[in-house]
């Protein structure tokens, strides 16, 4: 489509959380700057740059940036899910207008995580673990699916130190808990930034700890509340939930 085509395109599906550039010149959220590029340059440097081969699953994909980024570099098959229609929509304007073949699935995460066993070497898990009642749920079932890597985004609050490693075991009336390092997460009962599915809000420690805690190997902060992990080391450690259904 020409320009102006694509700019009416861009206005129906307003508003828009990502700030993509389409074509020279024309972009979907000005106002939003240079994000998502700020991430993707913080997870860049830790994607291969030949994915030939590789599978990859963007869970909240948004616009579909993220998942059309991946694709560029090679994978063969992307997947991106999101619940929000208008997301799925932009993601399909945005794949088409970057010359790449994204699948695309208007799908609840939930369903995707229990009902769907297939794996992916790489995972995306961006702008998603607050927005869920459930989040240690999600995060275990991705365990189980990555192959390779999983990278994480999520809104951190309160302590920002390095959790360090886990305690073993200790008394609830020891202190421990009070601790400035110990891992802890706020929850929000009704709304948040005026985003009534704002949950969680989990401090650096808890982040890491819910991380290691699911399995996941080698987690790396590689920036501001953004994680790189190893897929587990041994699967058979993970939460897996079979038998409670």
């Amino acid at each position: 489509m020409d320009e102006r085509e694509l700019r009416q395109q861009i206005e129906s599906l307003a508003p828009w959380y990502h700030n993509v550039e389409l074509a020279p010149g024309v972009w979907t959220n000005p106002a939003r700057g240079n994000y998502p590029q700020q991430r993707w340059r913080l997870i860049e440097p830790w994607v291969p740059e030949d994915l030939s081969g590789k599978t990859v699953l963007d869970l909240s994909c948004n616009s579909g940036y993220f998942a059309a980024m991946m694709k560029r570099r090679g994978a063969e098959r992307v997947v991106g899910i999101d619940i929000r229609e208008r997301n799925i929509e932009q993601a399909r304007l945005v794949t088409a207008a970057l010359g790449v073949d994204v699948e695309l699935r208007h799908e609840n995460v939930y369903r995707t995580c229990w009902e769907d066993r297939e794996e992916f070497d790489f995972v995306l898990f961006l702008g998603l673990f607050y927005h869920l009642r459930s989040p240690l749920f999600v995060l275990d079932r991705l365990a189980l699916r990555t192959r390779e890597r999983l990278f994480l985004q999520t809104v951190e609050r309160g302590e920002t130190s390095h959790g360090g490693q886990p305690i073993d075991d200790f008394s609830h009336n020891d202190g421990t808990l009070a601790a400035p390092g110990y891992p802890a997460m706020l929850f929000v009962e009704r709304c948040a930034n005026g985003d009534p599915s704002n949950w969680w809000f989990p401090n650096r420690p808890a982040t890491e700890a819910i991380l290691r805690s699911a399995g996941f190997a080698s987690v790396q902060r590689i920036g501001p509340e953004t994680y790189a992990c190893d897929a587990p080391a041994n699967r058979a450690l993970v939460p897996r939930y079979d038998d409670l259904w």
